[in-house]
């Protein structure tokens, strides 16, 4: 359906009313919870949701994020009840007061991990890795070099949900995944962990957030620091670090 913008702005007052009656009512009775997260957290987090969900009854929705735009989203109170980042990221979410203080849940570890498809089809010698921009803060050349014995072909993509499907569609042999991303993808397997002082893990934590308005946030972030949602995240790829 089409309308005029003469149309639209002559029924904006009747509808922006609408609106916010409608927005009141769902407010008051919607126990859904919004979780913004960083995009290689996701399938732990959603594998969390689930599980929280078949426990509490309350719907989690999972929204990966790019990796900047967490806290300008706040900023602009884009709705997250809750955010799961690095931890760099909540500290300066605390100075800027955009998140509850001191009452971070976590932290959990997220390894970067050599990884191929299970029918590799990518020729002999291929390796993609990300490529150091704002979608990805990963250096994949650097890894490589940092590994030593660099690979004959080297296919540098956005990120590592690029380089997911570079290896499942015959683009590369070999490629650096996150350990969520294998785990989430029954197309690939783990060859070999990178060692920490190459390129240590992501750390992320969560919090809630200070547009938190709805159901109980506090509660999913128990549920992650339990032995219930430990396991969830554990076999999504999130291990629990000291």
């Amino acid at each position: 359906m089409v309308f005029s913008r003469r149309r639209l702005l002559a029924v904006a007052p009747a509808a922006l009313l609408a609106t916010a009656s409608a927005s009141t009512v769902i407010a008051a009775t919607t126990t859904d919870l919004a979780v913004s997260c960083d995009a290689a957290a996701a399938p732990a987090l959603i594998a969390a949701a689930k599980a929280f969900r078949a426990k509490a009854g309350i719907r989690v929705r999972v929204f990966p994020t790019a990796p900047g735009l967490l806290l300008p989203q706040i900023e602009r109170e884009i709705q997250n009840d809750i955010i799961v980042t690095r931890i760099a990221v909540i500290d300066q979410a605390e100075k800027e007061g955009l998140v509850a203080p001191g009452a971070r849940t976590g932290p959990w570890r997220n390894r970067l991990i050599t990884a191929a498809a299970n029918d590799p089809a990518g020729s002999e010698g291929s390796f993609a890795v990300p490529d150091p921009s704002p979608a990805s803060d990963i250096d994949g050349v650097a890894i490589l070099q940092r590994l030593g014995a660099p690979p004959a072909t080297v296919i540098g993509v956005i990120d590592t949900g690029a380089v997911a499907w570079t290896l499942t569609n015959g683009g590369a042999r070999q490629g650096l995944l996150h350990a969520t991303e294998i785990a989430a993808d029954d197309r690939l397997h783990a060859i070999a962990p990178v060692p920490d002082d190459v390129w240590p893990p992501i750390l992320y934590q969560a919090v809630v957030t200070k547009l938190a308005r709805r159901g109980d946030p506090a509660a999913f972030l128990a549920f992650l620091g339990s032995a219930d949602g430990q396991a969830a995240l554990h076999a999504a790829g999130l291990e629990a670090a000291p």
